[in-house]
């Protein structure tokens, strides 16, 4: 039974969206979180801040269902850790081997990337080149 003169509660709302902006390409899109934990998702942490979406072509999973919460998110990208640009996750953008990097960094550092990583980062930007 509420007062007469109490304020009802307001209802919890979603988070505002967040603008992201590739700085490479772009891309510019709406998404729901920025970090390493987002809400919408249980079980994950990444392992640096990224750009997430809710995906907006699954149902979102059902409290009583077994469908996994891996479904229903998108990473749109995050920041490069060599020079911080805002890239996407497109091949033409970035690169990631433990963080995310434009492939303008991840060429130029080339040389401190394992020899296999190396290999994938020349055969990348050579599919991205053509």
């Amino acid at each position: 039974m509420s007062m007469p003169n109490e304020v009802p509660k307001e209802e919890k709302s979603e988070p505002e969206v967040i603008n992201f902006n590739c700085d490479n390409c772009g891309m510019s899109e709406i998404c729901h979180y920025k970090g390493k934990n987002p809400y919408f998702v249980k079980n994950i942490n990444f392992t640096e801040d990224c750009y997430v979406m809710k995906d907006p072509f699954s149902p979102p999973p059902g409290a009583d269902t077994k469908k996994s919460f891996t479904e229903y998110y998108l990473v749109l990208g995050a920041h490069c850790k060599s020079c911080d640009k805002c890239v996407c996750r497109g091949n033409e953008c970035s690169f990631y081997y433990g963080a995310t990097f434009c492939l303008d960094c991840a060429m130029r550092r080339i040389k401190e990337f394992p020899l296999e990583i190396q290999s994938k980062i020349r055969k990348q930007i050579a599919s991205v080149v053509k």
